[in-house]
């Protein structure tokens, strides 16, 4: 259950219907084999980042000498702000559009898997995640999680094609405002945690 969970929140951090949104627009032009090659690298790469920073993680607190509550925080009022992005408004992607099949093979690590895919706030919830796992199990587990969460995203990019035609571009236009609403909850359930730890210490 609590593998589900972990699943779960990792997969709305990945905002996969903003994704889904950006790499159909940006590929709407490109043959299938391009959009398959490309949903396979986003999600590698993507996988690898995240990795990368859930284990990382700590090294990095104790270099910048950040407290886990501190960096928590502003984790959280950086994922508000991606949440009322996706509530209100749109990146653009009009510079992407046109590019050509290698070009966007090149771009799929950036800015495809990192930062569209796994933006700062989510790379700083892990490192919030990361610190606060100190089993071993556990740190798996969640590992586990997390790249599960990020092929459930290929997958979707994958199958992007079928997923446009089945739901249509408004559909999924809603889900991702849906997903926004969900990162909003975690967001500032984030910021009273590491704020009230803060308050409490100072105090």
């Amino acid at each position: 259950m609590q593998l589900l969970q972990q699943y779960l929140t990792f997969f709305f951090l990945l905002t996969p219907f903003f994704v889904l949104s950006v790499f159909i627009s940006m590929t709407e032009e490109s043959d299938m084999k391009t959009r398959h090659s490309l949903a396979v690298r986003i999600a590698l790469g993507a996988s690898c980042v995240c990795i990368t920073i859930f284990f990382g993680g700590a090294w990095l607190m104790k270099l910048f000498g950040i407290t886990v509550d501190a960096f928590r925080a502003g984790s959280g009022v950086l994922l508000l702000l991606v949440a009322i992005k996706l509530v209100y408004g749109e990146d653009s992607v009009e510079q992407q559009r046109h590019k050509t099949s290698a070009e966007l093979l090149r771009d799929a690590v950036v800015p495809l898997a990192v930062p569209i895919t796994a933006g700062p706030a989510t790379l700083g919830t892990l490192i919030v995640m990361g610190l606060e796992k100190n089993a071993w199990n556990e740190k798996l587990a969640t590992a586990a999680a997390m790249v599960l969460a990020c092929w459930t995203i290929g997958l979707m990019l994958f199958f992007s094609g079928v997923i446009v035609r089945v739901l249509g571009r408004t559909i999924i236009a809603m889900l991702g405002k849906i997903t926004g609403l969900i990162l909003s909850a975690i967001a500032v359930s984030m910021i009273i945690t590491g704020v009230h730890a803060l308050w409490t210490a100072a105090a």
